[in-house]
């Protein structure tokens, strides 16, 4: 009986080492405070509801995407154009009516995320949960 049950606790085996392997490239982030600034120095926090930004996004390095999770934000998924992995960040960048850049504490798992456009720009602070 052992015998004919081990391929098929291997097999599920497998597939749990494969799905953990996979969530790996994957962030779970809430988006907690947010700021703007203009090239007239003036700077002031915004609401993450302000920016039209989603509270949870789920970041997939594997996808190169980035996905809204709050269902009273409606927005397409953010392509990931770059991915730098650093000592102690990785770091995102892509285009989406202005540049950004993503840099995600490997060990504090703090996110920094930074845009740019004509005249502002806008920084935007959260933490990810690694799985």
């Amino acid at each position: 009986m052992l015998r004919k049950s081990m391929p098929c606790v291997l097999a599920f085996l497998l597939l749990a080492v494969s799905a953990v392997a996979a969530e790996e490239n994957q962030r779970l982030c809430a988006l907690t405070r947010a700021y703007e600034c203009t090239v007239g120095g003036e700077c002031g926090e915004l609401t993450i509801e302000e920016m039209a930004l989603p509270h949870f996004v789920r970041i997939d390095l594997d996808k190169r995407s980035i996905i809204a999770l709050d269902r009273k934000v409606e927005r397409d998924d953010t392509k990931i154009i770059q991915i730098k992995d650093l000592e102690e960040i990785t770091v995102l960048q892509g285009v989406e009516q202005r540049g950004w850049s993503i840099a995600l504490g490997k060990e504090s798992g703090n996110l920094t995320l930074s845009a740019a456009g004509d005249g502002h720009g806008f920084i935007v602070f959260g933490v990810c949960m690694n799985p």
